[in-house]
């Protein structure tokens, strides 16, 4: 009879274990002791569709676990069964050990080409049964999600391991795990942000480029090795629920950083440590022309399939097991684009990975986001309909505005204005690339680290090196403010606000660099305070968190809802725009909409990308009666007030590499229809 389940369940005081592997001669369950010594191994019988099944007296919570697989080792014939190693169920909750970082011996134990047992080595799988009606009970807010409009978004992409590996308040036996997230929420409501990106949390396997390169580790974790565990480096999979429950509680979500493109078995002559054991055919690509080698479009000389009943069910159980069971609220895809190709390597926006993802996003309502880009060159953005885009087109702009390149402002018209911005998902740094503090203080990657010569990585940084730090400062507050005030959804990398740094390497998948939490700068307090009142300034605001395109519109008042201007306060004409030379930037927004409700305040943003010398701007005219009075400038501290209340016309003198924003209050009589969110009380100081 065909089982129509994979993983481990318990019936009737019963444990059934099942796992696919049509092409097996036999499929042993191993079963271990606590203490790992002695193993215990159960023939399973196998049903009309390939699936392995075995079912055991009692509730075996707790369990340690594996499977052996019988049958032809012949990698040209797609077949890689070896009855030695013992091979983790891909449907775990939970592992025994974590692989990220093990010595060349146990390396070599897990290889595919030897008769070593493995088992001393491999991670067992643990029996959890995660019953939803008793997790409700121990973690009240897991189900409870905040559900905020992606408008309203704003994501702090971030590494366990690095984030609180030496943060002083949290206790040394919690450090660089989950549960310390959970103990810096204060820290994180301060900031505003409200989901919380993980970077890869399921179990992972030490790169195999780093088997020679002594003080190296697979850092990152984007190899995995399971879809529905946590890495035991980060903890277990009940605190990971822990910190789900806690996040949510305080209005936080969570969002997942999943990789589908690739697995940490690499080549077919590397590691044996699960898919490939069990049905190579059902989870891997394979080349069209050899019909044996895996395809290498990730650079990892493999490719998970997406497109095979078996890849694509894989995929759906882990993202639903993860958002119904687990309550996660996001999920980001690395090298989404790569996981859309066809069989023919040929990219299609309706295949079996997006159909997947979009109905589970329908289903449980998960946002999803991720790289419109494969690593062997495919370029999608703009072209995944349902996934929300890193727009790395964006940052770019950005970055060459800001360090003094001519001819941006076209583009950085576009991109501040949002075109397209529902789909998009606005970043200025991220984890693969310099840090913000090191894009303003290098003129080049510093990856030798890597023990690669400075090979990795990318060249294409558009570096902006600093003269001291009060310039590096300017520019870093400048690059946040502009991100996040840009229509679209903002996503800030982990740190930039107390101006980490990787010592100029835009690489660290290798590295650990940990946060530093002391002996903070006067340059660094003021980025980390400038960055909780633009946070929070864009959260009060609906003006500037609105993810609707920008458009010349005529309001009721008779004046346009986004206006460009030139320096002079006057409309931009095409003349303005036509200047190569023109370095900078400003645009009017009018508070009142398309029925004359003010809305919000009315607002004027101006940008100076120039290097070398302060800019004289003739103020435009308010689009309701009042005067302009400054927000904030990025050239100035936080405590530097501007008390000045500034007329049409009126001029102001703007720093090289700033961004200012004024703003014409709306009359007292309009304060009631102020969206207002509490959080924002440590924040923006009106």
């Amino acid at each position: 009879m065909k089982k129509d389940f994979q993983g481990v369940r318990t019936k009737k005081n019963k444990t059934e274990f099942c796992v696919r592997a049509p092409a097996a001669e036999q499929v042993d369950l191993c079963l271990f002791t606590p203490d790992e010594k002695r193993e215990v191994r159960v023939p399973m019988m196998r049903d009309d569709d390939g699936n392995w099944h075995a079912e055991l007296p009692g509730k075996l919570e707790g369990q340690k676990y594996g499977y052996r697989t019988q049958g032809e080792y012949n990698p040209y014939a797609r077949h890689f069964f070896n009855y030695n190693k013992l091979l983790v169920d891909p449907y775990a909750h939970e592992l025994t050990r974590s692989l990220h970082d093990i010595s060349d011996y146990e390396k070599h134990v897990l290889l595919s080409t030897n008769n070593l047992n493995s088992a001393p080595v491999a991670p067992k799988g643990v029996v959890r049964f995660l019953d939803k009606e008793e997790l409700a009970k121990k973690f009240p807010y897991l189900y409870q999600k905040p559900h905020i409009d992606w408008g309203k978004t704003h994501i702090y992409e971030l590494h366990v391991g690095n984030y609180s590996a030496l943060h002083p308040d949290v206790p040394i036996q919690d450090r660089g795990k989950i549960s310390a997230i959970g103990k810096t929420i204060n820290y994180l409501k301060s900031l505003s942000y409200n989901q919380i990106e993980l970077m890869p949390l399921t179990p992972t396997m030490a790169d195999w480029q780093l088997q020679q390169a002594k003080g190296l580790s697979d850092q990152w974790g984007y190899n995995p090795i399971n879809h529905h565990a946590i890495d035991p480096r980060y903890g277990n999979i009940y605190d990971f629920l822990a910190l789900v429950n806690k996040l949510h509680k305080n209005g936080i979500e969570v969002s997942m950083d999943m990789v589908f493109n690739h697995t940490g078995e690499f080549g077919i002559d590397d590691f044996l440590l699960s898919y490939k054991g069990l049905d190579a055919e059902g989870y891997y690509r394979f080349d069209n022309k050899d019909g044996y080698s895996f395809v290498n479009t990730t650079g990892c000389k493999n490719g998970f399939n997406p497109n095979t009943g078996q890849g694509s069910r894989l995929i759906k159980n882990s993202l639903m097991f993860f958002a119904d069971t687990c309550g996660v609220d996001a999920f980001r895809f690395d090298l989404a684009g790569d996981c859309a190709l066809n069989n023919d390597l040929i990219f299609d926006a309706n295949g079996k990975f997006m159909q997947v993802i979009r109905e589970v996003s329908d289903i449980t309502g998960v946002k999803i986001s991720g790289e419109p880009w494969s690593a062997c060159g495919g370029y999608y953005l703009g072209q995944m309909t349902g996934l929300s885009e890193w727009n790395d087109k964006h940052e770019k702009t950005l970055r060459r505005f800001i360090r003094g390149d001519y001819e941006q402002i076209g583009k950085l018209a576009f991109h501040m204005s949002g075109s397209e911005a529902a789909g998009k998902i606005n970043i200025f740094t991220k984890h693969d690339g310099a840090t913000q503090y090191d894009w303003a203080t290098y003129s080049q990657k510093n990856n030798f680290a890597n023990n690669e010569n400075n090979q990795d990585g990318s060249n294409d940084n558009h570096y902006s090196p600093s003269q001291n730090d009060a310039q590096r400062l300017i520019k870093t507050k400048t690059a946040h403010a502009m991100n996040t005030l840009a229509r679209g959804v903002p996503l800030t990398l982990s740190g930039d606000e107390l101006w980490h740094t990787q010592n100029g390497n835009n690489n660290g998948y290798a590295k650990s660099f940990p946060l530093q939490w002391k002996n903070f700068s006067k340059e660094q307090r003021e980025r980390y305070v400038f960055e909780r009142k633009i946070n929070a300034f864009r959260q009060e605001h609906p003006i500037f968190s609105s993810i609707e395109n920008a458009t010349p519109d005529i309001m009721p008042n008779g004046k346009p809802a986004w206006d460009w201007v030139n320096i002079y306060g006057e409309t931009m004409k095409q003349s303005d725009w036509d200047y190569k030379y023109n370095r900078f930037l400003g645009y009017v927004l009018n508070g009142e909409d398309k029925t004359g409700h003010r809305f919000d305040d009315d607002f004027f943003v101006m940008m100076s990308g120039n290097s070398d010398s302060i800019m004289k701007v003739n103020l435009p005219a308010t689009p309701h009666h009042g005067n302009w009075q400054v927000v904030f400038d990025t050239s100035k501290s936080n405590s530097e007030k501007d008390i000045f209340q500034y007329s049409s016309g009126a001029e102001y003198y703007i720093k090289p590499h700033s961004m200012v924003v004024m703003t014409c209050r709306r009359p007292q009589s309009d304060e009631n229809n102020r969206q207002i969110i509490p959080i924002t009380k440590s924040g923006y100081d009106r």
